[in-house]
This record gives structure tokens, sequence and C-alpha cells, in this order.
């Protein structure tokens, strides 16, 4: 188990922005399905427990918006993780999992975006021609 975890350590030390973005809605979806799980086991400690986690995440990612150079994007984004965030919270509330999964299918989507611009960066960056590299003799 040691060394799973030192192997994510490795890979959110080593991510760019966009992936680390994404790694962080897949957090989202990760904590959403152990909470629809503790709801499904009538587990009121670990709903709480993974709904909280998922409301850390989302408001990391609501801090980290620019407003001012994000435009209408940001904007957007704001209020979806509003949208989550306040759907958690019910969902907490009401022991209610077809809520949470109404949260899921914001985050698939969103990731879904994300994941296109981390495509579109791997393309562009495979089709950018190697230089050669002299040692100098």
């Amino acid at each position: 188990m040691n060394r799973v975890r030192q192997y994510q350590n490795i890979q959110v030390l080593t991510a760019d922005r966009v992936n680390l973005v994404i790694m962080l809605y897949d957090g989202i979806l990760r904590f959403n399905r152990l909470a629809c799980q503790s709801i499904k086991d009538g587990d009121i400690n670990g709903r709480g427990v993974y709904i909280n986690r998922s409301l850390e995440i989302i408001g990391e990612l609501a801090n980290s918006l620019n407003m001012e150079e994000g435009g209408e994007i940001a904007k957007n984004l704001s209020k979806l993780y509003d949208f989550c965030a306040t759907t958690l919270t019910e969902a907490n509330l009401k022991s209610d999992a077809a809520a949470i999964e109404s949260v899921n299918r914001v985050v698939i989507e969103i990731k879904s975006g994300w994941e296109a611009v981390a495509a579109e960066r791997q393309r562009r960056a495979a089709e950018e021609p190697v230089r050669s590299v002299s040692c100098g003799a």
C-alpha cells in the first residue's frame, strides 16, 4: 500500500496543471462513488466523510478560478461549482444518492472538457519537430 501512495504522490508532483485538474475531478467522482456506497450501506459517517472530501476539492477548484482572466468560462465554472456544492450538501442532509449522481454528471462533463484540452496539448507536442542537440563536438 505504501508503494501505491508513493506512486500517487509522484503522479501529483509531476503533473502539469491540466492533468492536475483532471485528477481533482477524478477525486470528486471517487469520493462521490464512495458516498453513494455509504448511503446504500446505511453508513451515515462514511457518507459525510466522503461528501465532505468532494466538497473540499470543489472548494479548491472554485478558489483557484481567476475571474479576471477567465472571463465567461470562469463565471460558468463558478456557477457549476456552486451547484455541485449546494447539491452535495443537500445530498448529505437527505442521504440522497440521486443528487450525488446529478453532481457526477456535471463533473464528468467538465472533466471531459479538460481531457480534450490535455489531448490537444499532447497532439501539438507530438507534432513539434525534435530539435537536434549537439554535444559541441
